[in-house]
């Protein structure tokens, strides 16, 4: 059947489509063996880069947090309520420009994806975006340790105000989940950026 479509096709172009499949191999089988042609875009180097600095601005942002928490906790087992609050302001406001930089950082992840079909070779395509799914999944943890970290700060805020009572189980429990957040955000970033040498190797 195939055979009798083949040559109801005009002589001319089975010629024409013949030669291009030779074509077409022969180029697979020298981009293969013989070409490793790379191609790197301005834009993914431009967003790499400052996709870098804004996930290490988080990591910052989200270790500090923890170890103000830590005093925090303290202070709050020493009944040192007015200095506990001044420090629960701050809390607040780094939360805030955390989730700033999340924002920042999604942006920049969305150029680098954008960029990905024109890298070359395949090679350094599929860690760009093995580099891309590990800040996408930092993301997603920085969105969870700021809702802990939040509910946290709420109910601190609420104690030392004398509003709320026997809250400890609740504050420990929150206090632990953001460390667990906070680590899976430090392994992350560690992650992007030992991918992403594996990437400039490939180039």
């Amino acid at each position: 059947m195939i055979s009798n479509f083949y040559f109801k096709i005009p002589r001319r172009l089975r010629i024409f489509i013949v030669f291009l499949l030779i074509v077409s191999v022969v180029y697979l089988i020298a981009r293969i063996f013989f070409f490793d042609v790379k191609k790197m875009p301005n834009d993914f180097l431009k967003a790499r880069q400052e996709a870098s600095l804004v996930a290490n601005n988080i990591v910052v942002l989200s270790n500090e947090s923890v170890g103000n928490l830590g005093k925090i906790y303290e202070l709050d087992k020493n009944g040192n309520y007015e200095e506990a609050l001044s420090l629960l302001a701050n809390e607040l406001e780094r939360n805030r420009q955390a989730r700033e930089k999340a924002v920042e950082l999604s942006a920049q992840l969305e150029k680098m994806a954008r960029a990905v079909p024109e890298i070359s070779p395949a090679s350094a395509s599929q860690s760009a975006i093995q580099a891309i799914s590990s800040e996408t999944a930092l993301i997603s943890r920085l969105i969870t340790y700021n809702d802990y970290l939040f509910q946290l700060l709420e109910i601190l805020r609420s104690k030392f105000l004398g509003q709320t009572k026997n809250s400890s189980e609740q504050i420990s429990e929150l206090i632990n989940k953001i460390n667990e957040e906070v680590r899976a955000i430090n392994e992350l970033d560690k992650k992007f950026n030992e991918v992403m040498g594996e990437f400039d190797g490939k180039i």
